[in-house]
């Protein structure tokens, strides 16, 4: 071989590894890099500095943020990758410096949905009720694809109920939330390389403790009722047994799903009173209870096998809105309620009742 072969040749070699060194860059830079192995939802309350996987239980109103969360693991010794400021995992704080944001050189992808009962209206069969629900997971396509995204509580399921403006956001309701991490080797890569996705409906009604769950309630007995916003309803057969009963006790105290006298029953022990012993009487929506004074959130209006809960003095065509507008400061069929039959909903009285005149019982319990 002569000399300007043996050169050709070595700087052909060397080509090579300078192109091969090119190609396997990425892949140098991620060894030794924790390997994705799970994914979470986080919660933020607020500006708490900490993302909470597992349910959370909030005031009407109280803004959060959802954050996703790459757990990954090299050895024992997990990290997680989040842009929230701090995590909390089944109740114990994650150490500071196991928390971080990515900055791998793979590009990553996220998907948010939410996890809910697959009909908003479930008449019940005979068998387990909590099977029935079919809880499925619904992807927010409307939602940003980030890391952080704003929280919400207006469900997807509710879609198909009558009511369109049903599907309008409230700062009151329960829903739980799924996220799904997809990890692309490059930037243009059209196929992931791994997708994780944190827990979904196939984890419920089992894992409803610590699944990722906001429940958000108005102050006083007028929460239990607006909690329920969300849920399916679960309606029972006539003369359901007595452990198709417990279950719809069960299922509604956990905000699995809910089913009405179980809701009922606890905005009277919210009020603090006795459901066997409530003062009943008759009202009509004249302008002779005022708002404040005898008339509150949380009240109970009834009309033969129908009752409703009191929720806000409003002014005529206010119904579904989430912030109603003021109304004349005395009871009337103007003012709204939540209706919890066929799925919650809210509604005025006048809807609700109509034709009933003074043949509907009032119950004073919010201002209790």
């Amino acid at each position: 071989m002569t000399t300007e072969t043996k050169i050709v040749v070595i700087v052909i070699a060397v080509l090579v590894v300078v192109v091969a060194a090119l190609f396997l860059a990425p892949s140098i830079s991620e060894m030794g890099e924790p390997v994705a192995t799970a994914a979470w939802v986080g919660i933020e309350v607020e500006d708490s500095g900490t993302a909470v996987v597992g349910r959370v239980e909030i005031e009407a109103g109280t803004p959060f943020t959802l954050h996703a969360i790459v757990e990954a693991r090299d050895g024992d010794e997990p990290t997680y990758y989040t842009e929230a400021p701090g995590v909390t995992i089944g109740g114990e704080a994650v150490p500071a410096e196991r928390v971080r944001r990515w900055d791998r050189r793979k590009t990553v992808q996220v998907l948010w949905s939410t996890v809910e009962g697959g009909r908003p209206v479930v008449e019940l069969a005979p068998g387990d009720a909590g099977e029935q629900i079919g809880f499925v997971e619904f992807l927010r396509t409307d939602w940003p694809y980030t890391w952080s995204v704003r929280g919400r509580l207006e469900p997807d399921a509710d879609d198909a109920l009558a009511t369109p403006a049903s599907r309008l956001e409230r700062p009151f309701g329960t829903l739980r939330y799924q996220v799904a991490i997809e990890i692309y080797p490059e930037e243009q890569q059209e196929v992931p390389e791994l997708r994780l996705s944190s827990w979904g409906g196939s984890q419920l009604p089992e894992r409803a403790d610590e699944f990722p769950t906001v429940v958000a309630a108005l102050p006083g007995p007028a929460g239990p009722a607006s909690s329920v916003f969300g849920l399916t309803h679960l309606v029972a057969p006539p003369d359901a047994p007595a452990e198709l009963q417990r279950q719809l006790v069960d299922l509604t105290r956990e905000h699995l799903a809910y089913a009405t006298l179980p809701v009922i029953r606890r905005v009277i022990f919210a009020a603090g009173a006795d459901p066997e012993d409530l003062p009943w009487r008759y009202v009509d929506f004249d302008g002779t209870l005022a708002w404040g004074d005898d008339a509150h959130p949380g009240d109970l209006l009834r009309a033969g096998e129908r009752i409703v809960v009191l929720y806000a003095d409003a002014a005529p065509g206010q119904t579904e809105q989430s912030e109603p507008a003021p109304g004349n400061g005395v009871l009337d069929r103007d003012d709204l309620c939540f209706d919890l039959v066929q799925g919650a909903g809210v509604r005025s009285l006048g809807e609700v009742f109509e034709g009933e005149g003074g043949q509907v019982e009032w119950v004073p319990l919010g201002g209790v």
